[in-house]
């Protein structure tokens, strides 16, 4: 089972020309090669009209022509990767990272696995 953070209360108000809000961007899970499998919400906000398209990593989620807002949500499965928004000529203008950290950290050996003695 996933644990899902997410930012407590409204988002904060955003002075920028485009703007967006993501959620969860941190994903836990219960061992460390664990996929996060989440619904993954994107809310972004433009004072122009933008053709834009939403992608984690290289792959294309969803396009909007010459809006002005957007949303997207769906069940995703992903480990560590980028989210990004970016014009239909490929110019990225927004981007973060969608962390999974695991409840149960990788174990390193603390002694050589053999000995001479």
């Amino acid at each position: 089972m996933n644990g899902i953070t997410a930012a407590q209360g409204a988002p904060a108000p955003c002075e920028a020309a485009l703007c967006w809000n993501i959620s969860p961007q941190i994903c836990l899970v219960e061992q460390p090669d664990q996929d996060c499998s989440a619904i993954l919400t994107v809310h972004w906000v433009s004072t122009t009209p933008q053709s834009l398209c939403l992608y984690v990593a290289q792959n294309q989620l969803q396009c909007w022509q010459d809006a002005t807002i957007g949303q997207w949500q769906q069940q995703l499965n992903w480990q560590n990767s980028t989210l990004s928004l970016r014009q239909f000529n490929d110019t990225l203008l927004l981007q973060t990272e969608l962390k999974v950290l695991s409840r149960k950290p990788m174990r390193r050996r603390i002694a050589s696995p053999w000995s001479i003695f």
